[in-house]
């Protein structure tokens, strides 16, 4: 089993943010869709924080791959650059009371020939504001260094849909997929 899911550590920091003000997030301006690539930055309360998706290699089912998976770590704020060339960040206004968190896992697995390998991976981050807004943070596909931001209500329901594990393995014959998700909330 392959486990990138956010560890007790992460999990122990992004509870702590609960009851301060996320103050913005800065990242790359969006061009034609609301996806950066590879970092967003965060102001909550006197403290900054860096959240990446990067590829890293891992055994995904029966083969080696690069896959894209979620961090979140403490920062100093030169440390939130941008990962494009020419790149510019810009700084997008929060400013309201972070009353829960939501962490989004994805449980996919894979049975062939007798065998069935299974990956748990964290999918996104959902802040649940004060004012009953959200801010979600996303990767939709496993193979993108891509981050979807939204904002809005109900934002789990904007997830990438578990159908698109499903249609990835459609035409692999003899490969039986299945895949559920767990939404974990910290208050």
């Amino acid at each position: 089993m392959v486990d990138i899911r956010f560890d007790n550590a992460t999990m122990e920091m992004l509870k702590n943010m609960i009851g301060k003000s996320f103050e913005h997030y800065s990242c790359d301006p969006f061009v034609f869709t609301p996806n950066v690539f590879g970092i967003v930055g965060f102001r909550i309360g006197d403290d900054t924080y860096k959240m990446t998706s990067g590829l890293e290699a891992v055994q995904r089912f029966f083969h080696d791959d690069d896959v894209a998976v979620m961090r979140i770590a403490p920062c100093q704020p030169g440390e939130i650059i941008s990962m494009m060339e020419n790149g510019q960040m810009i700084d997008t206004p929060v400013q309201d009371t972070i009353v829960s968190i939501d962490v989004v896992n994805d449980c996919e697995s894979v049975a062939h020939n007798g065998e069935q390998k299974e990956m748990l991976s964290t999918k996104g981050v959902i802040f649940h504001l004060a004012s009953g807004n959200e801010v979600s943070f996303e990767i939709g596909t496993w193979f993108s260094e891509m981050i979807t931001i939204r904002r809005g209500y109900d934002l789990v329901k904007h997830f990438t849909p578990l159908t698109d594990f499903y249609e990835e393995w459609e035409d692999s014959e003899g490969y039986t997929p299945t895949c559920s998700r767990e939404v974990i909330s910290i208050k």
